[in-house]
């Protein structure tokens, strides 16, 4: 059996638990520019889905911090802000935040995990919204120059999609 000198060891240590921190902070420089697109948004008193355009602008304040800011419109006279703020702590590997968007006001993301090319919250609204106060919302990005934001919730008790924008950069 053949060891590994202790000085190797060492060396490489701070490079393998610096990994997966590095890997956080790379996906939330995917969502810096301006991005446009559309897609579905259920409003908790509408009984159909809305369609909606939207456009926003991503930026990174530092390494371990995303800003996503901007409006989607439904029709030609409703238009609402969304965004979110998103930070990454090296230390929990874990994504917190602000979601704005709701119609009850911005809204908590806590718990946040990568998997993947998702970033999957525990959304907590301010108030309630479909019976409770509790939904998840999923943010994927697989680099290529296009994201996806989308919020499930417990709609009559079924978990149903009620946000569903696909933004692509330019």
């Amino acid at each position: 059996m053949r060891l590994i000198p202790t000085a190797l060891i060492a060396a490489a240590l701070p490079l393998v638990l610096a990994g997966p921190s590095h890997a956080d902070t790379n996906f939330l420089s995917r969502f810096e520019g301006s991005y446009s697109g559309s897609g579905t948004v259920q409003r908790e008193q509408d009984s159909s889905p809305r369609n909606v355009t939207c456009r926003v602008t991503g930026r990174t304040p530092s390494s371990n911090d995303i800003e996503i800011a901007g409006s989607c419109r439904a029709a030609v006279i409703v238009t609402r802000q969304i965004g979110a703020s998103i930070r990454y702590d090296p230390d929990s590997q874990r994504f917190s935040g602000t979601y704005t968007g709701a119609s009850r006001g911005p809204a908590q993301l806590r718990n946040g995990r990568l998997q993947g090319s998702t970033l999957v919250f525990d959304l907590v609204y301010p108030q309630v919204v479909h019976g409770d106060r509790n939904a998840v919302m999923r943010i994927t990005n697989s680099g290529n120059g296009q994201f996806t934001m989308q919020v499930t919730d417990q709609v009559d008790g079924k978990p149903q999609q009620t946000s569903n924008v696909t933004l692509s950069r330019g």
